[in-house]
């Protein structure tokens, strides 16, 4: 399980990083309209600027590049590793790093083609904003009808998903009535329904001015907003293509091994439609780029490039300078709101994977005292009166056992939470799977699978509890 997860994720970073090498880092800056994020002109294509320039840019690249394959050499060591949580806290921290990593030279060549600038004494034109009034809220070319048909069927899996989770529709599957299947198709609605909100978002950015000619503005426009139609309208129909397989998934035939290679189609098919909409957008520039006679300087209001900062401006959203779709505008007062939420977002994902760390290092314990059977583990997990078992039974036969996790963790070394097992759902689970023995306690209202750290451990307790047991 942890190979398959490690190839998933390998498999996820490497396109991600090429991506974002062929975004930021274009083999030919002379064609390209921003060179780091810094508006190109004239004067950086001649005599000695335009040396400095290719210095600047080569090097940069050059270090992408290296991080770039060395994000590829470590993603294939994380492939190899063993322990999920171990595995999933590294690629996070390699995520992470990588992303960082593979923009710190786009970040510095922003900041030394800024000072390369600034010694050529080009100013930028504050306060300036450029309208052709001639498409002022013309260009549109998100078709309602496109994205309304996906979101309304995955509308309707999401009922199915109900109505089998409500056992209004029969269906022979042991995770029925636990509404995981209800809870999976709803997310990806929601995803969908996220991606169409911002589809009409984007849609509706400010056209951009390239040109004193309106018609090419209007081409231009149209041609940049089409492809990003494109990609929204095939995007929320991969997740709705998703959402059914999803759902005949969980319904007849679940494994965790099966939905980590959907989850990976799912990623390649979203990834391969984004390189296909990068690939496009870069044939418009060049279409295009004779084509520029209008340019509009906002590079200051650009920190690093990416993100934008204009308290003169009071729109929210922006076409990115660099990359997929737009950005918000962090000086507008909703931006900073956006801002400190993922801000957050972000902390309590460092929060969770370090509490997910702490709970594979730290051994479970089952403790008898006080006529209670304690299974403990980070806290008391389960506390059951040992006058309400009904029976105990030794289980040497674990690897046996089908355990379907519904809610809580699924270790190499920990199961812990609630589970279906071989077909009973709403069972406790709290044991290392690694031992091979397990004890199975039933009380009227509960069926537990418990164990201790150790096989030793867990028949110590195991034979302390038979003799509580058969005492009371």
């Amino acid at each position: 399980m942890s190979f398959i997860f490690g190839l998933v994720m390998c498999l996820c970073l490497i396109p991600v990083e090429l991506i974002m090498l062929l975004v930021l880092y274009p083999k030919n800056w002379r064609k390209a309209k921003l060179i780091f994020g810094v508006t190109k002109r004239k004067e950086y294509c001649e005599g000695e600027t335009e040396k400095v320039v290719d210095g600047i840019y080569v090097k940069r690249r050059r270090q992408a590049v290296m991080i770039l394959l060395l994000s590829i050499a470590v993603g294939l060591v994380l492939v190899i590793l063993h322990g999920i949580s171990f595995q999933t806290t590294l690629w996070l921290i390699a995520f992470y790093a990588s992303l960082i990593g593979i923009m710190c030279p786009f970040f510095m060549g922003n900041r030394e083609m800024k000072s390369l600038k600034r010694s050529l004494g080009i100013m930028n034109e504050k306060g300036v904003n450029l309208t052709d009034f001639k498409n002022v809220g013309v260009i549109r070319t998100l078709d309602k009808r496109r994205v309304l048909i996906p979101n309304i069927t995955g509308l309707l899996i999401v009922a199915a998903a109900l109505l089998i989770d409500l056992e209004v529709i029969k269906v022979n599957s042991s995770l029925t009535g636990q509404f995981l299947i209800f809870g999976v198709t709803a997310l990806f609605w929601g995803v969908g329904l996220l991606m169409t909100v911002l589809a009409f978002v984007m849609d509706g950015v400010k056209n951009e001015v390239i040109s004193e000619d309106s018609a090419i503005n209007a081409n231009y426009n149209r041609a940049l907003k089409k492809n990003l139609s494109d990609l929204s309208v095939i995007s929320v129909w991969i997740n709705v293509v998703f959402m059914l397989a999803v759902l005949l998934f969980f319904t007849f035939n679940y494994s965790e091994m099966g939905m980590l290679i959907g989850s990976l189609l799912y990623i390649a098919m979203i990834m391969m439609e984004t390189g296909i909409y990068v690939f496009r957008n870069k044939k418009i520039e060049n279409r295009y780029q004779n084509e520029v006679s209008v340019v509009a300087d906002e590079d200051d209001y650009w920190i690093g490039g990416l993100f934008y900062y204009n308290p003169n401006n009071k729109r929210l959203n922006v076409k990115k300078r660099v990359g997929v779709g737009g950005t918000i505008n962090i000086a507008h007062p909703v931006g900073k709101l956006i801002t400190g939420i993922i801000a957050l977002m972000l902390l309590f994902v460092v929060a969770t994977m370090v509490y997910i760390g702490m709970a594979e290092a730290t051994p479970i314990k089952l403790n008898i005292e006080d006529g209670q059977l304690i299974c403990h583990h980070l806290s008391d997990d389960y506390v059951i009166d040992i006058a309400d078992i009904e029976s105990i039974t030794m289980r040497e036969d674990i690897d046996s056992i089908h355990f379907v996790r519904i809610a809580g963790f699924g270790m190499d070394k920990l199961l812990k939470g609630n589970f279906t097992v071989d077909g009973e759902s709403g069972c406790r689970v709290f044991l290392n799977p690694e031992n091979g023995i397990c004890i199975k306690v039933k009380t009227a209202e509960m069926t537990y699978y418990v164990s201790a750290a150790t096989s030793d451990e867990t028949r110590a307790a195991y034979g302390k509890l038979q003799s509580d047991v058969n005492h009371d």
